[in-house]
């Protein structure tokens, strides 16, 4: 099956910029595998961007590392949420 978006890793990178915010809305087409891919994606590009160390003394480059992470941390407890109201278990 497709991603119902195109590609999810896109879409998991788009959500770390900033790019699409991430709320119940976007969910509404969603089916269960797309919820499994998206969440597999999302933790995936967490990994990229904790791995990235910036130089301490570029403060604008840590500014926008853990702005980064924090978009995406917000988007997986959103994600786990809506799986939970669901009922969609996320391995």
């Amino acid at each position: 099956m497709a991603f119902i978006r195109g590609n999810p890793m896109a879409l998991a990178k788009d959500i770390a910029d900033g790019y699409i915010t991430v709320n119940p809305l976007l969910f509404k087409k969603f089916r269960e595998s797309d919820y499994h891919e998206l969440y597999h994606h999302l933790v995936k590009v967490q990994k990229i961007v904790r791995s990235e160390t910036p130089p301490q003394t570029d403060h604008r480059a840590v500014r926008q590392r853990n702005m980064r992470l924090q978009r995406l941390n917000t988007s997986l407890m959103v994600l786990k949420y809506h799986c939970k109201k669901l009922k969609i278990l996320l391995v």
